[in-house]
């Protein structure tokens, strides 16, 4: 199921407890170690029975014990605080002080989210989605999914928007997915700027504009996503628009992406070495452009995830790029076959917000041997 690490949740719950109004005019203010929280948790105060929870759960204020966490939460959930009946729900996924049951875990987040609450909403969805817990229904998780994307759930928008895009669960609708994509991107979800971006680079669902493409690319890298700031770079690097590409730019992105895996523990992926590949193409370093795409071609024959066809057709790929650098010439994406019919989505404003990535409009000069083939 997809959901937060068990630890992230925990805190981001942790950050969104607030107190009911009841709870707030009644109850003394109750800071992480306030003594009282158990006298208004036994007294029957579900607000307090769900921080209390939380508390036993995260080890906050007090000795970590997730059974009577779990209690608490219970009894919280019990009384349709929804949060609580949330919280059940991943302690059943996770098989947090309960045995695991995705079974459970449904039914809880079923019972928040017939409630309006947009997480249990979405985590019902992709109940749905992966028939975990219960029976694969994508037309039933799209369902939910509209429901959490009402709410402005960035997540359920994002989720909502490739089912739109792919026709999955729903008929397939790109500039409806564009629309949703757009409405989580400005809640500033990295995955939907994403691919915001691609449905702008490709002209499809939406008019092709590579400035607007390049923007949200541009947001996206402000994260902390390695893969954003990958695509950033190859943005960069390869855009049919000359006037938009910068090899010096394209390489210290590609490079940062490639850090931001080394620093998480990730292993090296081809696609990142041959997008830095391109980078350094861009901006005219053609021997190590050579040795870096050798390198992700070694990678790619290693990787056993990928059917023998996706490995053919890569490798076709990267060959290809590694002739190019080999004749001390970059590479440049082919404009794509765009949708002429698209609406553009004036709710928009990444132009006026972020700026357009440019560069000089002259190519950099070659760091290679000078005429003929690189070896």
């Amino acid at each position: 199921m997809i959901r937060l690490s068990y630890a992230a949740f925990l805190a981001t719950m942790l950050a969104l407890c607030v107190p009911s109004s009841q709870a707030q005019s009644q109850a003394p203010k109750r800071g992480p170690a306030a003594a009282d929280l158990d006298t208004w948790a036994e007294r029957g105060d579900a607000d307090a029975q769900f921080e209390l929870g939380l508390r036993y759960l995260t080890g906050e204020g007090m000795k970590k014990d997730e059974k009577v966490g779990k209690e608490w939460m219970e009894k919280a959930a019990n009384q349709k605080h929804l949060r609580a009946q949330f919280v059940m729900g991943s302690l059943y996924a996770d098989g947090v002080g309960v045995k695991k049951d995705e079974a459970k875990a449904v039914e809880w987040y079923r019972k928040a989210a017939e409630n309006g609450f947009a997480p249990a909403q979405f985590a019902t969805a992709m109940a749905y989605d992966l028939g975990q817990g219960i029976k694969q229904d994508p037309a039933k998780a799209t369902e939910w999914l509209e429901k959490a994307a009402e709410q402005n759930h960035p997540q359920a928008q994002t989720a909502l928007a490739s089912k739109y895009e792919r026709g999955v669960g729903t008929q397939k609708n790109v500039s409806k997915a564009a629309l949703y994509y757009l409405k989580a991107a400005q809640q500033d979800f990295v995955q939907a700027m994403s691919r915001l971006a691609n449905l702008y680079y490709t002209g499809n669902g939406v008019p092709l504009d590579y400035r607007r493409a390049g923007a949200w690319y541009q947001r996206a890298a402000k994260s902390e996503d390695p893969w954003a700031a990958n695509n950033l770079a190859w943005f960069l690097a390869t855009c049919p628009d000359e006037s938009l590409q910068n090899g010096e730019q394209a390489v210290l992105h590609a490079s940062r992406a490639l850090r931001m895996m080394d620093e998480s523990g990730e292993d090296q992926r081809y696609e990142m070495i041959d997008t830095k590949a391109a980078c350094l193409a861009r901006n005219g370093e053609f021997l190590e452009a050579i040795l870096w795409q050798k390198r992700s071609l070694a990678l790619l024959a290693e990787d056993k995830d990928i059917t023998e066809d996706e490995r053919k057709q890569l490798k076709n790929e990267f060959d290809g790029r590694l002739k190019l650098y080999q004749q001390e010439s970059p590479y440049n994406e082919p404009e794509p076959k765009s949708d002429v019919e698209a609406a553009p989505l004036p709710q928009d404003t990444i132009l006026q917000d972020e700026g357009i990535p440019g560069s000089d409009s002259k190519p950099k000069k070659k760091k290679g041997s000078g005429k003929g083939t690189v070896v």
